[in-house]
């Protein structure tokens, strides 16, 4: 069935199609039922066809973007830009906004250069972690590249959403130095020392005169990036994977606190994860393998499902990377500090050194392991999640699971609960709703469920950290302080750069057209 860009008629919109063809060739404009299919979003939380597409299109170069722009201002006509629309569990490639056109940037791909020397790359929007690890390898690379949880996205695209990887460099967009970036009237602009003609610094520093605007364009629709530097990890001389495993379920406050001092000392080097019980009983089963009873799996047969995978209640895993020496004095202060903490916490350790062959442990080759999971709770599957910001602060972080535990168990649902220490000071909550996708009812439970944890998370002052486009507005609106002085200001910088509103209306809940800030279907 078509679906029309908000405000234009059929022949209107024929007509701005047939310019797109003119302007990028015939062949990469897609409009039929099952192109435009291609692009909804496969794990919603709901009728796929709320952000339905009303066409693609997949420019070869900054040329063909900057053709594109200057029809869709003329006919008004609202674009969604993608990477390569492989962001699962926030709404992959699907707009936001029902009727935009899909700019699919997956074509502009070129890995523009690996610096050795400098540690730093250069690379377009349809640059998959799976290619960049390929070339990596090609060149006899001697830096490591930093992956997500899993591979299949873009490495711009990632970075640009706050993704995480499992490296020193995991906080993806922190490595991001110096961005090429297409404005909605089609000026291109290099941000940082890339402004300066002939320049040879413009992935070395991040802080130039002026302001530095690369942070404008992660969660935003001010602009589209065509081009990203980054910076990369040279390969380290040792690592040691750490698994621990600790007993009791009432030992999270002690467990949080631990952690907190070692990753602020930077004793762990790296993002660190930590999974509560139900996050780790699946071992590759379905949840009807385990239990099929009403509501979420109770506490009495998550403890015998622990109890048969050897596994405490809450599992930690973080990598470490230094000189192999450097490794045994991190991993004997980590000891010595559960040891004082949590004296029935289990750890376990597993070393590699330059010239040892890589294994899959290390958390730096790419994967799809994950997305093994999203089948759960019934087939065909979904998932989303709902990922508070928290400090580490053991308090702080048992209010905001207790509240979390709660809430799932009251809709019934089995709260998947896992945690990044993402940084020296902060606590990135992930927590997984599973649902089937064929059941009305599930997924509506699901919605709900999301839209109560918003309420409860800004009532104690805690935001999310990024969200399913189908709740971007209702994270938007609960930055309320000064009369949601915040999303008025990115507003105005959206009026400003974009007085068509052409690029992504409402992404992050930002200059959507025809809707103020507020819960959505």
């Amino acid at each position: 069935m078509p679906v029309l860009p908000p405000g234009l008629t059929q022949e209107s919109f024929d007509e701005a199609l047939d310019e797109f063809r003119a302007a990028i060739g015939a062949q990469w404009v897609f409009t039929s039922d099952a192109d435009r299919a291609s692009y909804l979003d496969p794990f919603d939380i709901g009728d796929q066809q709320d952000h339905a597409s009303a066409a693609a299109l997949a420019p070869a170069d900054v040329e063909g973007c900057q053709k594109i722009l200057a029809i869709a201002n003329r006919f008004k006509v609202p674009l969604w830009p993608v990477s390569m629309g492989k962001n699962f569990a926030y709404g992959t490639a699907a707009p936001e906004m029902r009727g935009s056109v899909i700019l699919d940037l997956k074509r502009m791909n070129r890995i523009l250069e690996i610096n050795e020397e400098m540690g730093t790359a250069v690379v377009e929007p349809g640059v998959s972690f799976f290619d960049f690890k390929a070339e990596l390898d090609r060149r006899g690379s001697r830096l490591w590249m930093s992956g997500p949880a899993h591979s299949w996205g873009s490495v711009i695209g990632n970075a640009l959403e706050h993704g995480v990887g499992y490296t020193p460099y995991g906080q993806h967009a922190e490595q991001i130095c110096g961005m090429e970036v297409l404005l909605a009237d089609g000026t291109l602009v290099r941000t940082g020392l890339g402004a300066l003609e002939g320049t040879r610094e413009w992935q070395a520093y991040r802080w130039p005169f002026g302001p530095a605007l690369d942070g404008l364009f992660t969660q935003s629709n001010f602009a589209i990036v065509t081009k990203m530097g980054l910076w990369l990890m040279p390969e380290p001389e040792g690592m040691a994977g750490v698994s621990i495993r600790v007993p009791r379920k009432d030992d999270f406050r002690a467990l949080v606190d631990t952690l907190r001092p070692l990753r602020m000392t930077d004793t762990i080097n790296a993002p660190y994860t930590i999974a509560n019980g139900w996050r780790q009983i699946t071992g590759g089963r379905v949840r009807a393998q385990v239990w099929n009873g009403p509501g979420a799996i109770p506490p009495e047969r998550m403890e015998e499902l622990l109890e048969e995978r050897g596994n405490g209640w809450w599992s930690v895993i973080f990598n470490l990377f230094d000189s192999p020496a450097g490794l045994d004095l991190r991993l004997d202060k980590i000891r010595r500090a559960f040891a004082e903490g949590l004296p029935d916490a289990t750890i376990e350790v597993r070393r590699w050194q330059q010239g040892d062959p890589q294994e899959p442990w290390m958390r730096q080759e790419v994967s799809l392991a994950p997305l093994g999971a999203v089948d759960w709770g019934g087939s065909p599957g979904g998932h989303s999640d709902l990922g508070p910001i928290v400090a580490p602060l053991g308090d702080r972080a048992e209010q905001v699971y207790d509240i979390i535990e709660r809430r799932f168990l009251e809709y019934g649902k089995d709260p998947w609960v896992g945690m990044f220490g993402i940084s020296s000071r902060a606590l990135v909550f992930v927590a997984d709703m599973y649902f089937t996708r064929t059941d009305a009812e599930d997924t509506a439970r699901c919605r709900a469920l999301f839209r109560q944890l918003c309420e409860d998370m800004q009532a104690i002052g805690v935001g999310l950290y990024r969200t399913h486009l189908r709740f971007m507005d209702d994270a938007a609106a609960m930055h309320a302080w000064g009369d949601h002085a915040l999303p008025r200001l990115n507003d105005r910088i959206k009026t400003a750069l974009d007085p068509n509103g052409i690029l992504a209306p409402g992404k992050q809940g930002i200059g959507t057209w025809d809707k103020q800030l507020g819960a959505q279907p």
